[in-house]
């Protein structure tokens, strides 16, 4: 976009984050002369592209929270100190910390409300902006919407569902909480919308791995689906992604180069960044604030895994550190730049989804199970399990494809949200409570168990900053 463009967009983004920060300020009725509001904006198809455009921007600041949120209570890391970063490991929460912190989602959901409201007013203005066009643009808004209200929900379980864009002092932000269900209602019906408007693929595989497409449309499905125990449904949007002809799995010898040179063929959807843009992240230090943990390693040592372990996933210096953001190359050449991309979606994260969903299907389906689960062992070289057909029991499928997805995707923000799932749906607390106390040392495990006993402690509390900003809020139960 020219730099007049770019300018309003920022005019246009700075007024509607300073909404969604401060709620129903009263303002002026008269606006300044030299002031934007969403009306002066949305006029032309360059308007909805940067708006869109800005809807990604603020994407990018919410790696930090996603991995976080994602990884760090589990039991496949070890802190090398306590900190603000580390902390969710010792699972003692207080509501003043920044693990808590919700503002880099939530503008997300400001930013794409917006699009959503205001795109489709814009091809009766410019007849160079087709219906079809501006579908797609709303159409990836709603799934931008609706990924970040999944990972609030499964973070926090009970969340302010906020549908208006923050434009107007008509918009009451001092809403409650909405139960889990409601927001998780919201975000299919997003996703429905979605799948129908969004693109395949764009012309350039940076703009395919790293913009809304129907496969990531469907990707997302398969884990709402998942997380609500509809296993005919989670099957059913993992199969569109398995047929689609844009996704291929990377040849076991370049594994690491999903990491490292990034937009894989494996890729669905990743987070974008480039150094060069000044799009930048922490990844490189969050990760490093953390050894691989024993658990892990276990598992790679006895695999014999040596595609996705040493100089790939983790490496040996001294201790054993994750590669996967600071690695370059597997021959211990870092990376120099703090700009890898944020991986949301790839192949094999929806194959093992997929099987989960299978197992739970019945025998007819079992098979297919196993086939999916050998697959993404047999591309790192590493031998089929025989025995996953269709007489063997749902449990041991669900052990062998949580290991599996242990090992193929540790450090992308998955495991604590494997465990919650499975503990759930199975109604086997332990599973996840026996994981992480074993992921512990022997000093640890007895207070970590008592965190984590109550199923209710599995979600985060809301930070006080919101619940004094926001009287409607009530902290979440286990921390009353």
């Amino acid at each position: 976009m020219n730099n007049i463009k770019h300018t309003r967009l920022m005019i246009w983004l700075a007024a509607g984050l300073l909404l969604t920060v401060t709620g129903c300020k009263k303002y002026l009725n008269q606006s300044p002369e030299n002031s934007l509001t969403g009306d002066d904006f949305f006029k032309t198809e360059a308007d909805a592209n940067a708006a869109i455009t800005g809807v990604y921007d603020a994407l990018q600041a919410c790696s930090d929270e996603f991995i976080t949120w994602g990884e760090f209570r589990a039991d496949l890391v070890s802190p090398l100190s306590n900190s603000d970063i580390t902390y969710l490991y010792y699972q003692l929460f207080e509501n003043n910390r920044v693990g808590s912190v919700w503002a880099a989602p939530y503008n997300v959901i400001g930013r794409a409300n917006t699009v959503i409201e205001k795109v489709p007013g814009i091809p009766a203005l410019d007849n160079r902006f087709t219906q079809e066009e501006s579908n797609a643009i709303v159409g990836e808004a709603l799934f931008l919407r609706a990924l970040s209200y999944f990972y609030l929900v499964r973070t926090f379980k009970e969340v302010p569902l906020v549908l208006q864009p923050p434009s107007s002092d008509a918009v009451n932000f001092m809403v409650p909480k909405a139960g889990a269900d409601s927001v998780l209602d919201q975000i299919e019906a997003d996703l429905a919308i979605a799948e129908r408007d969004v693109l395949v693929q764009f012309g350039k595989p940076a703009e395919t791995r790293g913009r809304v497409t129907k496969g990531a449309v469907n990707a997302l499905q398969t884990d709402v689906y998942l997380w609500r125990a509809k296993y005919k449904e989670a099957a059913a949007a993992a199969q569109k992604v398995l047929n689609n002809s844009t996704y291929a799995l990377v040849p076991a010898e370049n594994w690491f180069n999903i990491f490292s040179q990034k937009n894989a063929t494996e890729s669905i959807f990743e987070i974008q960044y480039d150094y060069q843009l000044s799009e930048l992240n922490s990844l490189r230090g969050i990760s490093g604030a953390f050894l691989m943990n024993p658990v892990l390693f276990s598992y790679f040592d006895g695999e014999k895994d040596l595609v996705r372990g040493l100089n790939r996933t983790y490496r040996e210096a001294g201790s054993r550190t994750f590669w996967k953001y600071t690695g370059l190359t597997t021959d211990n050449i870092e990376r120099p730049t703090n700009d890898p991309n944020f991986i949301i979606y790839r192949l094999p994260d929806v194959m093992l989804m997929c099987a989960e969903a299978l197992a739970h299907l019945g025998p007819d389906e079992k098979n297919k199970a196993g086939e999916l689960v050998n697959a993404v062992r047999e591309r790192v070289e590493l031998d089929p399990y025989d025995f996953l057909d269709n007489n063997a029991p749902t449990g041991l499928f669900i052990e062998l494809i949580i290991k599996e997805r242990a090992m193929e995707l540790a450090m992308e923000g998955k495991r604590w949200f494997d465990l919650v799932r499975v503990a759930t749906n199975e109604n086997q607390p332990d599973f996840l409570i026996s994981r992480v106390v074993a992921g512990r040392t022997v000093a640890e495990r007895a207070q970590i168990r008592a965190r984590i006993i109550d199923p209710r402690g599995w979600y985060l509390p809301i930070h006080r900053d919101e619940l004094n900003k926001n009287p409607r809020l009530e902290q979440n139960p286990y921390y009353r």
